[in-house]
């Protein structure tokens, strides 16, 4: 299973190395990255990415108010140089890790692990919805 993913970044440098990481990562596929993060959002509102890997600081619109704006479900790597945005970034449900930059691979790799359990999850939960959701139809119809 291949995850689309955006990149918002406003540092072109850490665009390309994170595109990198994705581009290395057999569970992932890049469908945009964006260095101004209004129109990362607007492209995220309208790709509806499974995952987005977002940076914190940036100018006339953070992180943070990405994730408010965002008009769909989508799991998010949050990343920062600084990692007292922590604590904030788990205040959000579509946050599923925070890293620091500079990213390591490792890290990385481990956060995308994170994003891949959790969809799988609640991909099970949809499939065990949906059994019990035809059984109770079967049983109406008898």
């Amino acid at each position: 299973m291949k995850l689309t993913t955006l990149i918002i970044d406003d540092s072109k440098m850490q665009e390309l190395l994170t595109l990198k990481m994705v581009n290395e990562n057999a569970n992932l596929s890049c469908v945009g990255t964006y260095n101004n993060p209004k129109e990362g959002l607007q492209a995220a509102n309208t790709l509806r990415p499974d995952i987005i890997i977002l940076d914190v600081e940036m100018p006339e619109l953070d992180g943070f108010g990405v994730l408010e704006s965002l008009n769909h479900d989508c799991q998010v790597i949050l990343y920062s140089t600084r990692s007292e945005f922590a604590f904030s970034a788990f205040q959000y449900n579509q946050v599923k890790d925070y890293l620091t930059k500079p990213m390591k691979k490792p890290r990385f790799e481990k956060a995308v692990v994170k994003v891949l359990q959790h969809k799988l999850r609640n991909q099970k939960k949809e499939l065990n919805l949906g059994t019990y959701r035809y059984s109770e139809r079967l049983s109406l119809a008898s």
